[in-house]
C-alpha cells in the first residue's frame, strides 16, 4: 500500500478530498472523541481542501474477537468508510492474568518507594524493611512472558482485517501506546508482544501499520537521553493533552498528511 512520492520525496496523503475514516478501539467514542478531535482540528486549520469526514465509533476495551463479531463487520463494511483505523490490542492485553499480577506488583513497588521517599524526608518510622521487598534477582535475563490469548489475538485481528479488504474497506492498523509514564512499567513487557502480533497481522494482510508505540518510546527515551521528565498520560492512565497530540501527529504522519511524526505545522 504504499505511495508513490511527490517531486520533494515525501509520500502523497493517503487520504483523498472526501474520504471518509473510521475510528474503533481505545480512546475513541461518539461521547468523547479524544485524539480524533485533535485530528479533525489538524485537517480542518490545514488541509481544508481535504474536507475528511471523520467518524470515532470506538469504545474503551475493544477486542480482536469483538471486532471480527459479524454484526459490527456487518454495520462497518455496510457504511462503507474509504479507511478504518483499527486501534485495538490494550483490551486484549489488560485481559492477560500475568497482566494484573505484574500491574499489582509494580504499584507495590512505586508504594515503596514513596515510603523510602518519605523516610529521608520525615525520619525513620517510614523505613521499609529490606524482607518485605522480596528477594534480590539474580537469574540474569528475565525470561519471555508466557500469554494465555496472544495466538488468538492475532488470529481473529488477522482474520478481521482481511475481511475488511476483502469488503474494500481499508484498514489502517495502530500498535498501542505505552501504560503510564515510566518505560520500565512490566506491563508495557506484556503490550510489546500484542504489538509485535499487530504488526505480524498487518504485514500478512498488507495492511497500513501505524506504530504508536514505537512513537511513545521515542519521546520517552529522547526524555531519559535528556534527564528530562515527560507525562503523557494522567493519575487514572488516560492520555493527557501532550499524549494524545503525540497519537494524533503519528497518525497523520502515518497517512502522508504530516511529513513525519514530530512534525508541527
Amino acid at each position: 500500500m504504499a505511495d508513490q512520492p511527490d517531486g520533494r520525496g515525501e509520500p502523497r496523503s493517503r487520504i483523498q478530498p472526501g474520504h471518509t475514516i473510521i475510528f474503533l478501539g481505545d480512546h475513541t467514542s461518539p461521547d468523547d472523541a479524544g485524539y480524533v478531535r485533535v485530528l479533525q482540528d489538524v485537517i480542518s486549520r490545514f488541509h481544508s481542501g481535504l474536507n475528511a469526514n471523520l467518524i470515532s465509533a470506538g469504545s474503551r476495551g475493544q477486542t480482536a474477537s469483538g471486532l471480527r463479531s459479524p454484526l459490527l463487520m456487518q454495520i462497518v463494511t455496510s457504511s462503507k468508510p474509504d479507511w478504518l483505523v483499527v486501534g485495538i490490542g490494550l483490551g486484549d492485553a489488560m485481559r492477560e492474568p500475568i497482566a494484573r499480577r505484574l500491574l499489582d506488583e509494580y504499584r507495590q513497588q512505586q508504594a515503596r518507594s514513596e515510603a523510602d521517599e518519605a523516610e529521608q524526608t520525615f525520619g525513620p518510622e517510614f523505613r521499609v524493611r529490606r524482607e518485605d521487598m522480596g528477594p534480590a534477582s539474580d537469574i540474569g535475563r528475565e525470561p519471555e512472558l508466557e500469554l494465555l490469548n496472544l495466538a488468538a489475538f492475532q488470529s481473529d485481528l488477522t482474520a478481521a482485517l482481511s475481511e475488511l479488504e476483502a469488503a474494500g474497506v481499508r484498514p489502517a492498523v495502530l500498535t498501542t501506546i505505552m501504560v503510564g509514564n515510566d518505560p520500565l512499567n512490566p506491563v508495557n513487557g506484556v503490550l510489546k508482544l500484542y504489538n509485535r502480533a499487530i504488526r505480524e497481522a498487518a504485514k500478512e494482510t498488507g495492511s497500513l501499520m501505524i506504530d504508536i508505540e514505537r512513537a511513545f518510546k521515542d519521546i520517552f527515551d529522547r526524555a531519559g537521553n535528556y534527564k528530562q521528565k515527560v507525562s503523557l498520560t494522567g493519575p487514572t492512565g488516560e492520555l493527557n493533552a501532550q499524549g494524545m497530540a503525540l497519537l494524533a501527529r503519528t497518525i497523520l504522519a502515518g497517512f502522508g498528511v504530516l511529513p513525519y511524526p514530530g512534525y508541527r505545522p
